[in-house]
């Protein structure tokens, strides 16, 4: 049996107990489902909220944009799913990370027996509905989007960070839900709760990320070559002349010519774009299920911006990729995203699939960035949104976007807006907007936000003190 130091071999993740094909359920299902993420980070002066609430999913061969102004909370978002959140920053209690992929769950149950759960074991000897009244829960159904508590499952309270009152060891991270944990049918894995070993076999592993400059992730007294193969023998267990050749087929497959020369050359002979390219490779160099593309287009020009997005789309094609995209341009936006989600100081105001979203967006922000590309106004004045990000260094008890909303009203100082569909039934748009849904007068929208937004207040899930925090390396 592997122990936890091992990286898993070649014929395990090519010819194991999966494949790419039967890794989930359903391609339509999520891998990566994201809900109430909350990243703060504890100061001397104050508490930064930098991700606070953050919902949305991440499908195979789906590219999910993330845009909005600096200082929204994009990047912060990236480096929690990755782990890459540092001190003083921290994943807060009551943030859930799931990764659904059946051949991680398999593979990291035989690595790592020691932190695997049976989430049906747990089933069987709690009742969730009397979780709510035990001493170490202060959340409630509402806060887990249910009207009633017999509606609430274990897993939720595992996702919520409440593994104390399941008797849970902080660093269980592996749950399955079909199968034992000798034999696992199903399940996922909390990224929040990771830490050591599976964190590493997680991080670059089965999620890897582009960071927008190259220069900085590209060590300059190594050849990119050996960069590569670094990875490769960390995660694969390549070494020798068979890392060499893969590091030479990663370069090929990101379009680099002269792969066999480039191999050996360092990061300062390679062009701009070609260091992205050279990066890319590196992050597909163990073949992960999710890459996270941190604007990797920023500091290029506009025509070699164009070859890596065109060169994104082809790696996801091939590969089934589960992408998601930070950027702050819109057009890019409209270019490579199948769904948004618009962020402003910590939040997300606005989801929708990509076409909705530019043809109809309905959060004032949104209309506000669609409005200040060049090219979209009729005089000769280039519109903007007057005013900056805030520091959302408080509780949300209003909408943050109000001191700067052209559309704002009294009720917007007031009451925090919560996501709501913009209609009735159409659950793949919403936003957080006091405006919506439509089809309700303003005070109503008004007091259903409200009510929404005391439900979720009631489980306490606001960072307030460092206690608020347990468990993995960046918990």
């Amino acid at each position: 049996m592997a122990t936890e130091s091992q990286p898993e071999s070649e014929t395990e993740r090519e010819t194991g107990t999966g494949s790419k094909a039967e890794t989930t359920a359903d391609r339509n299902d999520p891998i990566i489902t994201v809900r109430n993420l909350q990243t703060a980070f504890f100061t001397d002066k104050e508490v930064i909220r930098a991700v606070d609430g953050v919902s949305f999913d991440i499908r195979p061969s789906e590219t999910v944009g993330i845009v909005g102004e600096s200082g929204s909370g994009k990047s912060v978002t990236a480096r929690s799913i990755m782990g890459l959140v540092e001190s003083p920053g921290r994943i807060l209690d009551g943030s859930s990370i799931r990764f659904h992929h059946t051949e991680t769950v398999r593979e990291f149950a035989r690595r790592f027996p020691g932190r695997t759960v049976d989430l049906g074991a747990l089933e069987a000897e709690h009742d969730p509905a009397s979780l709510f009244a035990h001493s170490t829960v202060d959340a409630t159904p509402e806060a887990f989007g249910y009207d009633d508590a017999s509606e609430a499952t274990v897993a939720d309270f595992v996702a919520t960070g409440y593994g104390e009152a399941l008797g849970l060891d902080p660093k269980d991270c592996v749950f399955v839900t079909d199968g034992s944990t000798d034999e696992p049918v199903d399940g996922f894995v909390e990224i929040t709760r990771l830490s050591g070993d599976p964190q590493r076999a997680m991080r670059g592993g089965r999620i890897a990320m582009v960071f927008q400059d190259p220069l900085t992730s590209l060590n300059p007294v190594y050849t990119v070559g050996n960069q590569i193969k670094e990875a490769l023998r960390l995660h694969r267990g390549l070494s020798g002349a068979e890392a060499t050749r893969e590091a030479i087929s990663l370069l090929e497959a990101v379009g680099i010519p002269d792969a066999r020369r480039r191999v050996a050359e360092y990061p300062h002979q390679f062009s701009g774009g070609m260091r992205q390219r050279a990066v890319i490779a590196m992050a597909l160099a163990c073949d992960p299920e999710v890459l996270i593309c941190d604007e990797p287009t920023t500091a290029l020009d506009v025509t070699i911006q164009a070859q890596i997005l065109d060169l994104l789309e082809e790696l996801q094609d091939e590969r089934d990729l589960g992408i998601m995209f930070i950027t702050h341009d819109m057009g890019v936006i409209a270019n490579i995203s199948h769904r948004v989600n618009v962020m402003y100081a910590g939040e997300v105001v606005e989801t929708a699939d990509v076409e909705p979203l530019f043809a109809d967006p309905k959060h004032p922000y949104t209309r506000g960035l669609l409005e200040s590309i060049p090219g979209q106004q009729s005089g000769d004045r280039l519109q903007t949104i007057e005013g900056n990000v805030p520091t959302p260094n408080e509780p949300a008890t209003y909408c943050r976007f109000a001191p700067r909303c052209p559309e704002a009203f009294a009720d917007c100082t007031e009451v925090h807006p919560v996501s709501l569909p913009v209609e009735e039934g159409a659950d793949d748009h919403t936003a957080a907007c006091l405006l919506y849904p439509e089809h309700r007068s303003t005070p109503e929208a008004v007091n259903r936000h409200a009510d929404r937004e005391d439900s979720i207040s009631e489980a306490g899930a606001s960072p307030a003190t460092d206690d608020d925090t347990t468990g993995g390396e960046n918990r």
